[in-house]
């Protein structure tokens, strides 16, 4: 899965869960509200059945505490709600719990669209203990909301009206919001696809750079960035890194190079003088002496020389010891190498007791390329070597 889908997917489930939440609230909050609303009608309806004393109207219906309740209701008053579609009835009950610590009730006033639920004693209780109770009901095949209202001691009226309204509203709002969602996740994972392919972009190139580095090994290929924070400096870091390996890919074809050259001069002897042991029977015993001490003496070169090549190939750090080493020491034997394999003239000029502090061997061999190159790469003259003040000068010709 690719940097880009992940970042997609993830706004994507962000948005998601952001929206998730919202529409929860949103549709709880609108539901919470419109219930409300229904609960301040059903009040507003309740508070219609009563109005001002009209004698004895409903006297005739009771059969117990009839004394005094029909003065604190309407004419017709139940009628006059069902017409504005609600349900509603009076409920006349004994104040006071029987033996078995049950309040009785019964209904006075039924109309044929009454609730339809037989009057619950504990919801009375409490509206008669704290006021107008509203719950939530089922009658007639729907949700009800039900408010009661104590109306005088023992008189309770209960008005209900349907939940259609709010739960269509609720259902409508909770579509909307599902459709919503729904637009803005898809919107949102098309924006943070186009954005996170942008942002990627750079990363994709040097993708792009790396994998045709690895399939043509040309590490001079130009990395191109000019973008800021992280991913500039990962571009900047590459082409550093690139930089690097060219160098060293530059300096191991020049140690090849080197190697090659430096190692053709020993050789070289070491075949002349190979030839002359061949005719040994031709040659004085101080000449072959002689040259099985050259022999001797350059493969004890050649073997310094690939140890050396080894070496630095493998990027080994000597572990030689630093010491006080006096210069006329060193050189002397160098040069006197030097003129035994070229058969040139080499000119030592050595203040003898100057030491300095160094690594004899690689100084020696320091010493030793110095005199090498002036010999190769230079035609005639003498060859000067000048040891003073701690420094080693090299003249030639050449």
């Amino acid at each position: 899965m690719t940097l880009r889908v992940r970042v997609a997917l993830l706004v994507a489930a962000v948005v998601t869960v952001v929206v998730a939440a919202v529409g929860w609230t949103a549709v709880r909050s609108a539901r919470a509200e419109l219930t409300e609303e229904v609960d301040q009608d059903l009040l507003e309806r309740a508070a219609l059945v009563f109005a001002e004393p009209r004698g004895d109207f409903w006297a005739g219906s009771l059969t117990r505490r009839s004394t005094g309740i029909g003065s604190l209701l309407r004419a017709d008053p139940l009628g006059s709600l069902v017409s504005l579609d609600a349900y509603a009835r009076v409920v006349v009950t004994d104040l006071d719990p029987g033996a078995d610590g049950v309040i009785r009730g019964q209904v006075i006033v039924a109309l044929d669209d009454d609730i339809g639920t037989v009057p619950d004693t504990e919801r009375l209780e409490r509206a008669r203990q704290w006021g107008p109770v509203v719950d939530t009901v089922r009658a007639h095949g729907m949700s009800l909301r039900l408010m009661t209202v104590r109306a005088a001691d023992g008189v309770f009226v209960q008005v209900a009206r349907p939940l259609d309204e709010v739960e269509n509203a609720v259902e409508d709002l909770r579509r909307q919001v599902l459709l919503f969602g729904l637009l803005a996740v898809a919107v949102a994972a098309a924006g943070a696809w186009f954005l996170a392919g942008r942002a990627v972009r750079p990363i994709v190139r040097l993708t792009d750079t790396a994998e045709q580095i690895a399939e043509t090994g040309d590490v001079d290929l130009p990395v191109e960035s000019s973008e800021a924070g992280e991913v500039g400096r990962l571009a900047r870091s590459f082409r550093t890194m690139l930089a690097a390996l060219s160098a060293s890919r530059r300096q191991q074809h020049r140690l090849v190079m080197d190697a090659s050259h430096e190692l053709r001069t020993p050789l070289t002897s070491l075949r002349t003088n190979v030839d002359l042991l061949r005719r040994s029977d031709e040659l004085a015993p101080e000449e072959r002496a002689s040259v099985l001490d050259d022999v001797d003496a350059e493969l004890g070169e050649l073997t310094d020389l690939v140890t050396e090549l080894v070496d630095l190939a493998a990027d080994v750090q000597t572990d030689e010891e630093l010491q006080l080493i006096e210069l006329a020491g060193v050189v002397e034997p160098v040069v006197e190498r030097a003129r035994r394999r070229s058969g040139r003239e080499i000119v030592v000029r050595v203040r003898r007791g100057v030491t300095v502090e160094g690594r004899p061997e690689a100084l020696a061999r320091a010493v030793r390329n110095l005199v090498d190159n002036a010999v190769k790469f230079s035609t005639a003259g003498p060859v000067e070597v000048v040891v003073d003040g701690g420094s080693v000068t090299v003249h030639d010709a050449g």
